[in-house]
């Protein structure tokens, strides 16, 4: 674990991030979430090396991350984590932009209808109508994290032609196990939130629902690139899913963090870096066939 990485640990532990809560303050907080998302959502990020273009998709906002030269036809859908409540983040937008530059191809960054608003249901239909609007210009890699990981492989089981994810930290099952209400490491993600988050996102669907619990899907035949930190509450959920995907005849690959916490490959540290430089990798593969 590099220094990097344990100060990364103590500053999201003394956040408080993980805290438990009532259910009467996650609402207050979701309600906080949901003015928060309507002030941003006219606001253009500015990212260095790459321009930033805003365009709206049957009401859905959505932000183009275009690199200095765009070298492909095809195109990365990147689906922020939110708990299905919140609004992106700079690290999310940072990762977009990174991601654009790095692999010279249009990153396209959808503001998805969340909580109190929608439920899984409605999102995810306009989502798969995204993805085919957006395939009709090319074909498209998933790329996600957390909540947004989920969605892009529930999208990936979904679309025939979706063949390449990478999920990171995805929120597999709406339900979170026994082993991770126990990860007492994870300094980022609070388990009561996960749970009137779940109650409320899945509306009238099933909890093992594909679209709300890919750790349920069959991605045969699918390449899927999958992280998870070793600390996070949704590890165990990650690894049990890489072994079910493995029978399945997925072309899988599981990284673990080694002592790292949620989504640790969107941080400034060597352990994200390093993840990073393999998402560039997998998405160029993507992309080129590999010679990029």
């Amino acid at each position: 674990m590099s220094a990097a990485s344990k100060v990364l640990e103590l500053l999201l532990s003394l956040s408080g991030a993980s805290r438990e809560v009532s259910e009467k303050r996650f609402y207050k907080e979701m309600r906080q979430s949901a003015v928060q998302t309507k002030r941003e959502k006219d606001r253009l990020p500015v990212c260095l090396g790459v321009r930033v273009e805003k365009s709206v998709y049957c009401g859905m906002r959505y932000f183009v991350f275009v690199p200095p030269q765009v070298e492909s036809a095809k195109s990365v859908l990147y689906l922020h984590g939110s708990a299905y409540v919140n609004p992106h983040n700079a690290a999310q937008i940072r990762f977009a932009a990174n991601l654009a530059k790095n692999t010279h191809a249009k990153v396209f960054f959808p503001l998805y209808p969340k909580l109190p608003f929608v439920t899984a249901a409605p999102c995810f239909a306009l989502l798969n109508n995204f993805f085919v609007f957006l395939q009709k210009k090319g074909e498209v890699c998933l790329v996600g994290d957390s909540s947004g990981g989920a969605l892009a492989l529930a999208l990936a089981a979904e679309r025939v032609f979706a063949t390449t994810v990478v999920a990171v930290s995805p929120w597999l099952c709406l339900n979170v196990g026994e082993n991770g209400r126990l990860a007492e490491r994870d300094k980022l993600l609070s388990l009561s939130k996960l749970q009137y988050a779940a109650s409320l996102w899945r509306g009238d669907l099933d909890e093992k629902d594909v679209r709300v619990s890919p750790f349920y899907a069959n991605l045969k035949g699918k390449t899927v690139l999958l992280f998870a930190g070793e600390c996070e509450r949704f590890r165990f959920d990650a690894a049990e899913f890489f072994q079910n995907q493995v029978k399945c005849g997925a072309k899988i690959t599981y990284e673990e963090g080694r002592e790292q916490q949620h989504c640790y490959p969107l941080f400034p540290t060597p352990e994200g870096k390093r993840a990073r430089e393999m998402i560039y990798r997998e998405v160029c593969r993507f992309l080129y066939g590999g010679m990029k």
